[in-house]
């Protein structure tokens, strides 16, 4: 499948609630800030604020770029949303709707026939970090990349600021890129 997408960025959802045994355990709140335990920690929230001031800007800091279509997983069963928790303020700001086409889970469906449909535009996709290998891995197969970084092998548990972004040359190749967003103090 020939393509002209231009880049396609992945990303994890941002900081979720920690286990009640660990030191200190953080707590899950919905936007209202009442506790959710399935929604993203006070943390998660502010790095979705400050996702949506730098990749809502008019010029994001390379290799970054302003999304035109965004992405997260659908859950049919009303569990956790933390991906699109995480873009949502995002969407807010550029005024797009978050696409949910798959569950975690279908990701060569959502490679498939989601991300390639998207020809011409800039896509942001936001995922459970588990699965975001399965992404990676297709999409590289898809855009004829050769080599997966280490995050698009296995993400890390403790990674809220990675990001994998597949670019398109000017010659029409892709290259896969692993870089941070350095979002919030810390990262």
């Amino acid at each position: 499948m020939t393509t002209t997408l231009h880049t396609i960025t992945i990303l994890r959802h941002a900081e979720k609630p920690s286990a009640a045994d660990s030191p200190q355990p953080a707590f899950g709140v919905n936007e209202q800030g009442r506790p959710q335990a399935e929604s993203l920690t006070p943390r998660g929230w502010q790095r979705a604020g400050a996702l949506a001031a730098v990749l809502g800007s008019a010029t994001p800091p390379a290799p970054f770029v302003r999304p035109a279509a965004l992405f997260a997983p659908a859950y049919p069963d009303g569990a956790s949303h933390r991906p699109g928790e995480t873009i949502t303020p995002l969407a807010r700001r550029l005024k797009l709707h978050i696409q949910t086409p798959v569950p975690k889970g279908q990701e060569d469906i959502l490679v498939s026939d989601s991300l390639l449909s998207q020809s011409g535009q800039d896509v942001l996709v936001c995922w459970e970090h588990h699965h975001i290998p399965a992404i990676a891995a297709a999409l590289a197969l898809a855009l004829g990349v050769n080599t997966l970084t280490p995050n698009g092998t296995l993400w890390p548990d403790t990674d809220f600021s990675s990001a994998l972004v597949f670019a398109r040359q000017p010659n029409g190749l892709y290259t896969l890129m692993q870089t941070r967003l350095r979002l919030l103090d810390g990262d």
